[in-house]
């Protein structure tokens, strides 16, 4: 069911995680882009300098590429393998039992929600997710909606997440919404 092995990129990465070498045709999960192909390598010359780049094809965006320095180590570590189709299925499973993160503060939600982007933890993406849906929909039914700086969040961990979900388990992003509701209706 799952696409797992047309992903190649799992071998590149040791077993803590950390990036070995990606080959061109990889697929990877690179920061608060989301899904990307490996494109290759390039060389660029910029402020009189030579560098060399990893090129990346955002799956999501076709109008996208990104180029990584090879020389920035702090830009590499956002580099992570995709999640497995089973650890999608955990993710999901444990989404109930996931606390809530929200906050009074505007502040410390903008703070704490930033830090779960940056950080690509996909199980508190997950949560993130979870707590500002069901906030939605508790405002909805007073009503109201959520306020601006919880929507764009909202929108930015779901594209986030869905983007690596449909990837992997190989639907439309439109039809992740669905698949977890249908999963977590079954536990």
């Amino acid at each position: 069911m799952y696409i797992r092995n047309k992903i190649k990129l799992y071998s590149r990465f040791n077993e803590e995680g950390a990036l070995k070498m990606l080959k061109k045709g990889d697929v990877i999960s690179y920061g608060t882009t989301g899904v990307c192909k490996v494109e290759g390598e390039c060389e660029q010359t910029v402020k009189g300098q030579k560098k060399r780049y990893i090129v990346l094809k955002p799956v999501h965006q076709i109008n996208s590429t990104l180029y990584v320095p090879l020389d920035n180590d702090e830009l590499k570590t956002k580099f992570k393998p995709l999640l497995t189709g089973e650890e999608i299925e955990e993710i999901i499973k444990e989404m109930p039992e996931e606390s809530s993160l929200w906050k009074e503060s505007s502040s410390e939600r903008a703070e704490l929600y930033s830090q779960i982007l940056e950080s690509g933890d996909r199980k508190r993406l997950a949560q993130l997710v979870r707590t500002l849906y069901l906030r939605q929909k508790h405002l909805i039914a007073k009503g109201r909606h959520l306020h601006s700086l919880d929507e764009r969040f909202f929108k930015n961990a779901e594209n986030l997440l869905f983007d690596e979900f449909s990837a992997v388990l190989g639907i439309s992003q439109d039809e992740v919404f669905d698949f977890i509701e249908t999963r977590l209706s079954k536990a």
